[in-house]
This record gives C-alpha cells, sequence and structure tokens, in this order.
C-alpha cells in the first residue's frame, strides 16, 4: 500500500483513540451521577459499548498501521533505542498498552459486563462487587488513556525535540 495512505489512516486511528479518551470522561460522569438511579445500567452498557468499539477500532488500525510504516520506512526499525528512540519508545508502550488490555481490561469488563446482566430494563442497583469492578476499569481505561496521550505526544513532537 501507499506510505502515504497508511500514515493518514494512522494518524485517523489515533483520532479515534483520542476521541474514546474525551468520550470516557463523559460517560463516567454520566455512571457517577446516575449510580443507584434508573438509567445506570444504561449509561454503564453504554461506556462499555463504546469503549469497546473505538478501542478495538483504534487500537486495531493504530498496530496494524504502525508496523507497516515501520516495514515500509528504511529508517525506522523495532525497539531501536540508537536511532528513533521516540518511536522505540512508542513501541515499548504499546506493548505495555496491549499487555494491560488483554490482561486486565478484558478480563474486568467481562466481570462489569456480567454484573450489568442482560436485561438493561432491569431497574435493580449495580451490586457492590459489580461497582468495584466498573471503578478498576475506569482506572485501567485512565491507565490506557495516558499512554496513549504519550504515544500521541512522542508522535507529534519528535520532529521538534530530535530523534
Amino acid at each position: 500500500m501507499d506510505y502515504l495512505l497508511i500514515s493518514k489512516l494512522h494518524v485517523v486511528f489515533a483520532g479515534i483513540w483520542l476521541i474514546n479518551f474525551v468520550t470516557d470522561i463523559l460517560l463516567r460522569r454520566f455512571i457517577i451521577t446516575n449510580k443507584n438511579k434508573i438509567g445506570e445500567k444504561k449509561f454503564i452498557h453504554l461506556y462499555m459499548t463504546f469503549a469497546n468499539l473505538f478501542g478495538i477500532i483504534g487500537s486495531t488500525g493504530i498496530l496494524i498501521t504502525g508496523i507497516t510504516l515501520v516495514i515500509q520506512n528504511p529508517a525506522y526499525g523495532f525497539f531501536s533505542m540508537s536511532s528513533n528512540h521516540w518511536l522505540a519508545t512508542k513501541q515499548i508502550l504499546m506493548v505495555v498498552l496491549l499487555i494491560i488490555l488483554a490482561g486486565f481490561i478484558i478480563p474486568t469488563a467481562k466481570k462489569v459486563r456480567a454484573a450489568i446482566g442482560i436485561d438493561l430494563e432491569n431497574h435493580s442497583e449495580l451490586s457492590e462487587e459489580g461497582f468495584r469492578n466498573l471503578q478498576k476499569l475506569f482506572k485501567l481505561n485512565t491507565t490506557i488513556n495516558i499512554i496513549v496521550v504519550i504515544n500521541f505526544l512522542l508522535a507529534i513532537t519528535h520532529r521538534f525535540i530530535g530523534s
């Protein structure tokens, strides 16, 4: 594929991931405001659906286009701190991010989904354990969002601070 097209797609996928950061904050506020109220489970379901959808699109897109860009550009390499340390840092952070996703976020999200149940119209309160898992998921997503922002900043500033 054309390097320029892949580069532009990489930026689009980064944008999708950054949108997830902003909506994460907004949806959390709705969930906390509606704790133990009618609609709480619907907001949690929306949060889970949105974070999952945009997280999958953003992370998969970034991963595939990023690997492709590194393969196509002879000036880049994988985990090479001797040149392009900004890129190696981004790659290490991406590995950390994937470990957090696979090892912590996915299992915790499954617990939260089980806690809200299939019947979103059921107006029963979220259990304390379900809410603890939701809080854990919030913290994990915050960690992911911080890593995404750091990666974004490394990408846009590396030309100004040197290789």
